[in-house]
C-alpha cells in the first residue's frame, strides 16, 4: 500500500472536503483555504511524505501551494475584480488513529488577501477543486463580516464540485431561521446521501409489518442521534475514510443477511449498532458547518429533525409497496412475493454497497462515479 493511500485511509481530514473561510473587514477580504495534504500531493511534489514533512519543508513550498490554490479560486467585490495577495501558510496537524497517536501535517491552511477600493457589501466567489483523482469535491464556505457590533456571520454554505456563490452582508439570522436552515440541510443530506438511503431500504425489505418498520427507523434515529451529538461536541472523533468504509460495509452486511433472515422483529438491535456508525457519517458533514456559530445544540437538533423528516418521507414512499406485498401473511403466495422482493431488492443494494466499500478502501478510479 503506498503512502498516499495510507494517509487517505487513516487521516481524519476528509480529502474530498475543502473548507473556505472568507472574512470581510471594510475594503479588505481575507480568503483562507483549508485543503488536505494528500490532495495537494497529487499536484505538488513535497520534499517528504506527510508523516515526515516538517513545517520548514512545508514553508519552502509556499509559492507552489499558493500558485496551485490561486488557479482554483476567484473573487470580485461589489462587481469589481479584486487582486489576490498570498498571505501566511500554516500546517494543520492530525493524529494517526493508532495507539501512538503520532501527529503529522494532514492539511494546509493558506490565506489570501484581496483588497477592494471601498467597503465591501457584496461578494461573488468562484472555486473549482474537482479533478480526476477527486471528482466529488464538497466545499464548505463560511463568510463573516466582523465589525464593531460583533461577528456578523452568514449561514455556512455546502456546495458540490465547481461553484459560483454570491453573498451579501447581512445581520445574523434569528434562532428560528437558524433552526429552519439546519432542518432543510438535514433533509437535503439524507436525500443526497444514497448510502444512507440504501442502508434503510435494505433494512426495510425484511420488515413485513408497519410496526417492524417503525422500530427499525426509530432505532436508527436514536443511534445516529447519539453519535451525531457526541461527534458535534468533539467527544468522539473517527477519520471520515474509516466511517465511510464502515457505512458501505453495513449496507453489504444487511443486504447479504436478507438472504438468510427468517424474521425481522429483532432487527432493530442490529439497526441500532449500525446507526451509531451512520451518525458519525452525518457528523462528518455537520461539524465544520457549525464553525462560527454561538451554540451547537439548536443546529444539531434541527439538523437531526431534518434527517428524520427525510427518513419519514422515504418510509412513506417505500411502505405502500411493501405493505401491499405483506398484507396477507397467511397466504402462501404473499409470502413468496415478500421473499422474492427481499432477494431481488437486496441484490442491487448489496452490489452498490460493495462498490462503495471497494472505492473507499482502494480509491479505484473506475469506481469513482459511485462517489
Amino acid at each position: 500500500m503506498n503512502m498516499l493511500l495510507l494517509f487517505a485511509l487513516l487521516g481524519p481530514h476528509d480529502e474530498k472536503v475543502v473548507v473556505h473561510t472568507i472574512e470581510v473587514k471594510g475594503a479588505e477580504v481575507t480568503w483562507t483555504v483549508n485543503v488536505g495534504i494528500v490532495r495537494l500531493g497529487k499536484e505538488i511534489r513535497f520534499p517528504a511524505t506527510p508523516m515526515d514533512l516538517s513545517e520548514v519543508q512545508l514553508q519552502s513550498m509556499k509559492l507552489e501551494v499558493a500558485k496551485f490554490l490561486l488557479a482554483r479560486i476567484a473573487l470580485d467585490a461589489d462587481g469589481r475584480e479584486a487582486t489576490p495577495e498570498a498571505g501566511r501558510l500554516e500546517p494543520g496537524y492530525d493524529k494517526l488513529p493508532i495507539p501512538t497517536g503520532e501527529p503529522y501535517i494532514g492539511h494546509v491552511i493558506q490565506q489570501f488577501v484581496f483588497r477592494a477600493g471601498a467597503p465591501v457589501q457584496r461578494l461573488h466567489l468562484q472555486a473549482d477543486f474537482d479533478d480526476d483523482d477527486f471528482p466529488s469535491t464538497r466545499s464548505l464556505v463560511f463568510v463573516r463580516w466582523p465589525d464593531r457590533d460583533g461577528d456578523k456571520s452568514l449561514p455556512p454554505h455546502t456546495l458540490a464540485g465547481k461553484f459560483r456563490l454570491d453573498v451579501v452582508r447581512a445581520m445574523p439570522q434569528s434562532s428560528g431561521r437558524t433552526a429552519l436552515e439546519f432542518v432543510k440541510w438535514g433533509m437535503h443530506h439524507i436525500f443526497i446521501g444514497f448510502d444512507h438511503i440504501a442502508f434503510l431500504l435494505a433494512l426495510l425489505l425484511a420488515a413485513t409489518r408497519l410496526g417492524e418498520m417503525v422500530k427499525i427507523v426509530s432505532s436508527f434515529t436514536v443511534a445516529h442521534s447519539i453519535t451525531l451529538l457526541l461527534a458535534a461536541l468533539d467527544v468522539v472523533r473517527v477519520p471520515p475514510a474509516i466511517t465511510e468504509a464502515m457505512i458501505a460495509a453495513s449496507i453489504v452486511y444487511v443486504a447479504a443477511e436478507n438472504y438468510v433472515l427468517k424474521e425481522a422483529k429483532h432487527r432493530w438491535a442490529l439497526t441500532f449498532a449500525f446507526g451509531l456508525i451512520h451518525g458519525l457519517g452525518f457528523a462528518g458533514v455537520l461539524q465544520e458547518r457549525l464553525e462560527g456559530l454561538d451554540g451547537i445544540v439548536l443546529p444539531v437538533v434541527s439538523f437531526n429533525i431534518g434527517v428524520e423528516l427525510g427518513q419519514i418521507a422515504i418510509l412513506l414512499v417505500a411502505f405502500p409497496s411493501l405493505a401491499f406485498l405483506a398484507r396477507a401473511k397467511e397466504v402462501p403466495e404473499a409470502g413468496r412475493r415478500r421473499l422474492l422482493l427481499r432477494r431481488v431488492g437486496s441484490a442491487p443494494l448489496g452490489l452498490l454497497g460493495l462498490g462503495w466499500l471497494l472505492f473507499r478502501l482502494f480509491q479505484w478510479k473506475w469506481l469513482s462515479w459511485l462517489g
